[in-house]
């Protein structure tokens, strides 16, 4: 009895392990988040019928105007994109026509598999073209282990990004360890993504969403749960309908409810409100009304608001072909004042021409273009040397927490100006000539000092002279250079340094909409560094900008202001001026950039510099 026993307990193991390790290969690839699949299969559950391509043209005014066009009803569309399709229903190609410029991509597939295995984009834009390629590799299951994007530029491709999907098996769950790493080789925070056969858990470290479960309904993975969304601490929980449909979704923060939306339906889903609760939660703030024919397309939208006001109406109406696919959506729009319904104006017109698979019509398949070689030597090389480049960033980090690492350059020769750069401190720029009126040549160079995860850090100059064959550091500060994320959109401002007429001369840039550029001019004279000349450039594209230069050694300085219309391409200058000001030059050492002013009698304004 106890032998049979046995032999059922290990059956019944055997068996559990089978069942729960048998999660099919697609819905794991399709659920990894990877931006070209689901692209791929965006519309796959929103056209009937075997559909061939579609063209899809529209009469809004914010669309580019493209060649091609129709009129329809007096009015001019244009093209917004064209879509091939397979006859599974996912893209074989796409052109799109946004208001940015033309893009292009082209899907190729394992015709054996199934598997996507690259989805090439091409753009073409003002500023002009590029292309990537994005390369798909699979392990013996069909379930997806590599990703590899390069960009193309004229005869050079070089890699954009890298990512590698590592399966962990258990008894009861498949893991995927997914780690991307960058162009700099340097490695992400990795995703997990944990399978089970009813549940899926996401677990993104630089989400908003750290962590996300879901669980199969009606064979679709669900979202039911965030953890930590946004901010630590709090939870957000979903409920559907037997149907799959949302029914509410409830925020918690650790004080408790903070905010709540719950939707409801009619008997056959053509009707919806959507209820938003204000007051943490606890008072409906606003109704969101909608309505949806027979083929699940939205015909009205209004919002109610809690005292009593209503919002403007959204309406839209279809003509359908036989398939039940809508080739003329018009969309009207009745503006809402002072709780009065206004006119209904039509806004804009779409039209679709969809073309069909013929019953004998075969599917055509792109021709897959040669991989290039730089994937290979990616696929070999990048793991290890991201290995590499993880290890000494760890260290450095260590180091940093322990302060313990160099304050200052401490080699004082060497044959190669590299060799004094100081452990975990980046070398951003050398600049070599001549700084003084012997035949040796001089040199300045430019450091960010250690850091972690991009935080602000000093920046470090050192200037080098050559005597009998070696170089030789003469003299290192940080006054003149401005903190690495002192750029603010920007980032690092630093804009490169030079010698010239025997000054250093380092650059800065930064700003957001609004950008600033300093150049600053140093000489060695009585015996230390001086600043003799300063330049200031700042304002916005198409609207402003200033221009200031000031020649300490002379006095001499100039303002001018332009006014640029980037509509018309004319650039107008409203204002100018010219001063004489002697001042002492002020040491570098004394010198923080865009810290020191200038005033112009007839500008409203002081000029930092």
């Amino acid at each position: 009895m106890m032998k049979i026993f046995l032999q059922l307990a290990v059956f019944f193991i055997s068996t559990t392990m089978c069942s729960q390790q048998n999660i099919p290969s697609k819905r794991i690839n399709e659920n990894l988040d990877i931006g070209a699949f689901a692209q791929s299969s965006e519309d796959k559950n929103t056209l009937k019928g075997n559909v061939f391509s579609v063209k899809n043209y529209t009469s809004d005014n914010n669309q580019k105007k493209s060649k091609d066009y129709k009129i329809f009803e007096g009015k001019t569309l244009h093209l917004v994109n064209h879509i091939v399709y397979r006859k599974d229903g996912r893209r074989s190609f796409r052109k799109e026509i946004p208001e940015s410029g033309l893009s292009t991509s082209t899907y190729y597939y394992n015709e054996s598999s199934g598997n996507l295995v690259l989805k090439e984009d091409e753009y073409d834009r003002e500023y002009g073209k590029s292309q990537y390629s994005n390369w798909f590799f699979y392990d013996k299951n069909q379930i997806i282990s590599e990703e590899i994007s390069v960009e193309k530029n004229g005869t050079k491709t070089s890699l954009s990004n890298y990512t590698r999907y590592k399966i962990q098996d258990s008894a009861s769950q498949k893991k995927i360890i997914v780690s991307q790493i960058g162009s700099d080789s340097l490695s992400s925070p990795d995703n997990i993504y944990i399978f089970d056969q009813q549940n899926l858990t996401k677990i993104n470290p630089v989400y908003q969403s750290k962590v996300q479960k879901l669980s199969l309904l009606n064979d679709i993975y669900k979202l039911y749960e965030i953890e930590n969304y946004v901010v630590e601490g709090r939870k957000v929980y979903f409920k559907y309908d037997k149907k799959g449909h949302i029914i509410s979704e409830i925020w918690y923060n650790e004080k408790g409810l903070e905010n709540k939306t719950e939707f409801t339906y009619n008997d056959d889903y053509t009707e919806t409100i959507e209820s938003d609760y204000h007051l943490l939660g606890t008072e409906i703030s606003s109704k969101n009304y909608k309505k949806y024919d027979q083929y699940g397309n939205l015909t009205f939208s209004q919002t109610k608001y809690y005292d009593g006001s209503i919002g403007s109406i959204d309406e839209f109406e279809y003509q359908y072909d036989k398939e039940g696919n809508w080739i003329v959506k018009k969309k009207f729009y009745s503006e809402a004042n002072k709780g009065i319904i206004g006119k209904r104006n039509l806004t804009s017109i779409e039209i679709r021409e969809i073309e069909y698979y013929t019953k004998d019509q075969q599917q055509k398949n792109n021709e897959l273009p040669q991989m290039p070689e730089i994937i290979n030597e990616i696929r070999k090389k990048l793991p290890q040397i991201a290995q590499e480049k993880d290890s000494y960033l760890n260290e450095k980090k260590r180091a940093i927490e322990n302060n313990s690492y160099d304050s200052e350059i401490t080699v004082k020769e060497s044959d190669d100006i590299k060799n004094f750069t100081p452990k975990y401190w980046e070398l951003k720029e050398i600049a070599y000539g001549n700084l003084d009126e012997d035949e040796n040549d001089e040199a300045a160079a430019v450091y960010e000092m250690p850091n972690t995860d991009r935080e602000d850090a000093e920046q470090v100059l050192a200037i080098y002279k050559k005597q009998d064959g070696k170089w030789k550091i003469i003299y290192q500060t940080s006054a003149p250079l401005l903190s690495s994320q002192s750029g603010g959109m920007m980032g690092n401002p630093f804009n490169g340094i030079s010698i010239s007429k025997k000054c250093i001369v380092i650059n800065h840039f930064g700003g957001s909409r609004d950008k600033w550029e300093y150049t600053h001019r140093y000489r060695f004279q009585h015996g230390d560094w001086y600043l003799i000349g300063a330049s200031a450039s700042f304002g916005a594209p198409c609207d402003y900008w200033v221009k200031f230069d000031y020649n300490i050694s002379t006095g001499d300085a100039t303002y001018q202001k332009a006014i640029e219309n980037c509509e018309n391409g004319e650039k107008k200058i409203v204002q100018s001026q010219k001063l004489n000001k002697k001042i002492a030059p002020p040491k570098m050492n004394d010198i923080i950039p865009g810290d020191s002013t200038f005033k112009f009698p007839n500008v409203k304004n002081e000029i930092y510099y």
